[in-house]
């Protein structure tokens, strides 16, 4: 998610990749979630959260949509959850 809002791998000191193929964290999210699920043509079953969906998601130790973009690449696993039952959890 960093590298799409940044273009900078962390780490890498340099010029960030494509400034104009950057995308918003907002857009980023909807890669990583719906739209891999549509690819998969599951969307329907994954990939938000609704009514009717199962429940399958992580949660992270920060927010990734307010925290500084150079730090999105520290977010933690604090839980995840898989057709709604927590299965693991620090």
């Amino acid at each position: 998610m960093e590298i799409a809002v940044t273009g900078v791998m962390n780490g890498e000191n340099g010029t960030p990749w494509w400034l104009e193929e950057l995308i918003t964290r907002e857009q980023a999210l909807q890669a990583l979630t719906i739209n891999c699920a549509r690819q998969m043509f599951i969307e329907d079953e994954r990939g938000s959260i609704k009514a009717g969906k199962y429940a399958d998601f992580l949660l992270v130790n920060k927010d990734v949509l307010t925290c500084p973009a150079t730090e999105i690449h520290e977010a933690k696993p604090a839980a995840t959850y898989f057709e709604g039952k927590k299965v693991f959890s620090m």
